[in-house]
């Protein structure tokens, strides 16, 4: 009896230390790279690099399927220890009838062994190995751990591994959706997925299925209506096309770390209706040889990305770069970024929401900026020129803020992708000077309308607010936490957003303001130098929804501008986005500052006409109206006197709106109730303290470049002044030379050599100019992004 225990005990310790030497069942398999919206649905998959679809993230195996499998595979699964005695003798009897290998006897553990291995050929050996690897497995792992092991990597026929994966392939669907007709469709594949797979012997697949049903049936998992319209389903026919509803955001992700289960925060409704709009638009771009567009949507709140279309789709066979990712791919800027030099105005306290901005011709060393529409308005409340995108009030507000200060301020806001230093991209960094990518825009405005929101609920900024485009609901962002005055105050902000809500909207949306269903809504379009890109941005409370229209080889097309390209997209977008309510304004950073009603500036003395309107508090430290003076009036007020030519009691002191002779020049073609100024009555002293004319060009210092014509001399340059008075005679001088005398139009051909020069200008009173240039040969005027 005693040598009986000793073996037994020898026994049992041999078959421990067996099933502790066994391989413990592990994968080591390259996954899928699987893309799925907020709610679990499949946006997007790349196959797992050796060619299979495998999906990673397994985390259940469904009620449903669960109860299918086992009961077709191993109805005993949560009752033996990793192998089932009675399945192992019947198979062995089996197997020696048949002279073959016929079946393996195997329960659920042993197929995770199995799969863990490769799947190699059935054999004795190999199928003692299996036995002592699945109790091995058992010894460590819980019955549910195994379960979902052998789910994630069963196969199901065709390159197609693990339940998730098939669920999608086969039946377009999440494995948590399943009915009982697929779960049991789907249990019977993997006892011979060489064999039975939808697309290959349909029949068989049917005959396993429904006999499966029945069983389930028998067990009470369900009652006979559930039977009756489960047998009834149809059958996958073949592997169907996986969801591609993101393709570039998956392309973002398999480049980032293949073989990973990312869910975003993408919204998939809004996601296919923004492809939907997309598409839509596509039709007409693409009649203009207009290839791509792209839109992203972003919750404010959180900053978290709703819909990410990186390129419109395409079922062309050319290659018209549909696959290149638009959303984060730097491009010229155009005008898309004045609202920030806006803001930035006004927190500094430079100008006010209206101040007056010249626009006038304007000349710089080797830039030359102009308005879309080529003209001038002489001069222009700072609100409208940044609501109508003018380009010449813009670079003269950069001049006074300054690039490098510009660039600090986008970088503090968000912006990385202007990383070189303020001289290379000079006065041109406000209209297209400079790249940035949709991604890096709409992250910034949402983070400035985030602090716009923070700052109106709880009255205090903080740095968390500052961040990217949130694709991973989990991820925690950088914190940052600001002691001082952030980046841009509300208050600036809110000004920028005011003005930007008076933006004109494009073709379809006229009257809109009339329809209280027109959505508010602040927003901003661009158009890069030589119409390659087209942006249109916009922004409510709630999102932020950024878009962009071109092509993606930078190919301009005529027609290809932000308002007739990008914005219908955008506001397509915002109607389906629903109508929301404006932001609240910021009252305890604005006060009220009384201004000049004609030129927006804080009001002076001399200014007859105020109105009281919000600002931010630096705002109080602005300049006063430099337009409004006093005139001296004869009693009739319809000529200038002086105490040299009328008794002081015979003086009218009138206030009076004077623009500079350049800004007046062009400001009165647009304004006819500007009043100039009147003639000096006879006899009197002209008072030259209000200068007569003004350069339009050249302007003081500028280098001109200009090219030589066939005949190897310079062409020729037209020097251009404005003067008060247009029917006085102007007589024209070039380095102490006469040269030409004009009258009512004040323009000059100048033909001078390369080197310094002076063109100087003397009225027939007897005012007089000067202004020195440079001519540089060679070369031609550098021209402005519209």
């Amino acid at each position: 009896m005693k040598r009986i225990f000793k073996i037994l005990i020898i026994a049992a310790a041999a078959f421990i230390v067996a099933v502790l030497l066994s391989p413990m069942p592990r994968f080591h398999v390259p996954f899928s790279t699987v893309v799925e919206a907020r709610d679990g649905s499949l946006l997007g998959a790349r196959i797992a690099d050796d060619g299979q679809w495998r999906f990673p993230g397994f985390d259940s195996v469904p009620g449903k399927f669960e109860k299918a499998l086992l009961t077709f595979e191993d109805k005993y699964f949560y009752l033996h220890p990793g192998i089932n005695p009675v399945s192992i003798v019947r198979a062995l009897r089996d197997n020696i009838k048949a002279g073959e290998i016929v079946s393996g006897g195997s329960t659920i553990t042993m197929q995770v062994a199995r799969l863990s291995r490769g799947n190699k050929k059935r054999s004795y050996p190999e199928k003692i190995i299996e036995m002592f690897s699945a109790l091995k497995l058992e010894l460590f792992h819980s019955k549910k751990a195994i379960l979902k092991m052998y789910a994630a990597n069963a196969p199901f026929g065709s390159n197609t591994v693990g339940l998730e994966a098939a669920t999608w392939r086969y039946l377009g669907k999440r494995s948590a959706d399943l009915t009982w007709a697929e779960a049991a469709g789907l249990a019977v594949l993997p006892n011979s997925p060489s064999l039975v797979f939808p697309g290959k012997n349909q029949e068989m697949l049917r005959i396993r299925r429904d006999g499966l049903l029945k069983k389930l049936y028998e067990r009470n998992y369900f009652d006979s209506l559930t039977l009756v319209l489960a047998l009834d389903e149809p059958l996958p026919v073949e592997p169907r096309p996986l969801p591609a509803d993101a393709p570039h955001l998956t392309d973002y992700f398999f480049g980032s770390g293949r073989g990973r289960m990312v869910r975003t925060t993408i919204d998939p409704r809004i996601q296919t209706r923004a492809n939907d709009i997309i598409r839509f638009h596509q039709k007409f771009l693409s009649e203009n040889f207009i290839n791509n567009s792209a839109c992203i949507i972003i919750k404010v709140e959180t900053g978290e990305v709703l819909a990410y279309v990186g390129n419109s789709p395409s079922d062309k066979k050319e290659d018209r770069g549909e696959d290149v990712d638009i959303i984060r791919s730097p491009r010229s800027t155009g005008s898309i970024l004045k609202p920030i030099l806006y803001a930035g105005m006004q927190q500094s306290g430079v100008i006010l929401p209206n101040t007056l901005i010249a626009d006038i011709p304007t000349r710089f060393p080797g830039f030359s900026p102009k308005n879309f529409d080529m003209s001038y308005s002489g001069a222009v409340p700072a609100s409208q020129a940044l609501s109508q995108s003018l380009n010449i009030p813009a670079v003269r507000m950069l001049r006074e803020f300054t690039p490098e200060k510009l660039l600090l301020l986008f970088q503090r806001i968000g912006f990385s992708s202007f990383n070189k230093p303020a001289d290379h991209y000079g006065l041109s960094l406000i209209l297209g000077g400079g790249e940035t990518s949709l991604w890096e825009l709409t992250g910034v405005y949402s983070s400035l309308s985030r602090v716009l929101n923070r700052y109106n609920r709880e009255k205090k900024y903080s740095g968390e607010d500052y961040h990217p485009p949130v694709l991973i609901a989990q991820k925690e962002n950088k914190k940052k936490n600001y002691d001082t005055i952030p980046p841009l105050s509300a208050s600036s902000i809110w000004l920028t957003y005011e003005a930007l809500r008076k933006v004109n909207r494009p073709e379809g949306e006229a009257g809109w303001q009339y329809f209280s269903s027109s959505p508010n809504l602040a927003w901003k379009t661009g158009t890069s130098f030589g119409f390659r890109d087209a942006w249109a941005v916009g922004t409510t409370p709630e999102y932020i929804i950024g878009v962009w229209a071109g092509n993606a080889d930078g190919e301009g097309r005529p027609g290809l501008t932000g308002v007739s390209a990008a914005a219908p997209i955008l506001f397509d977008l915002v109607n389906f986005m629903g109508q929301v309510k404006w932001f609240d304004s910021p009252d305890e950073e604005l006060t009220m500052i009384k201004v000049c009603s004609l030129s927006g500036c804080r009001a002076g003395p001399d200014c007859p006409v105020t109105e009281n309107v919000a600002a931010c508090l630096s705002g109080l430290r602005s300049e006063a109206c430099p337009y409004h003076r006093l005139i001296h009036l004869d009693a009739g007020g319809t000529r200038q006197v002086n105490a040299d030519c009328v008794s002081p009691a015979e003086i009218r002191n009138e206030p009076w709106f004077v623009l500079p002779p350049a800004m007046e020049y062009f400001y009165r073609q647009r304004h006819p109730e500007y009043k100039v100024l009147p003639l000096f009555a006879p006899g009197c002293v002209i008072d030259k303290s209000i200068p007569a004319m003004e350069f339009i060009y050249p302007t003081q210092g500028v280098r001109i470049f200009i090219p030589r014509d066939q005949t190897g001399l310079l062409t020729r340059v037209i020097a251009e002044v404005a003067h008060r008075n247009p029917s006085k005679k102007i007589f024209w001088h070039l380095d102490n030379n006469y040269i030409s005398t004009t009258r009512f139009i004040h323009q000059t051909e100048i033909f001078a050599g390369a080197g310094e020069h002076v063109v100087t200008a003397v009225d027939e009173d007897g005012n007089s100019i000067r202004c020195g240039f440079e001519i540089t040969p060679g070369h031609t005027e550098a021209q402005p992004a519209p």
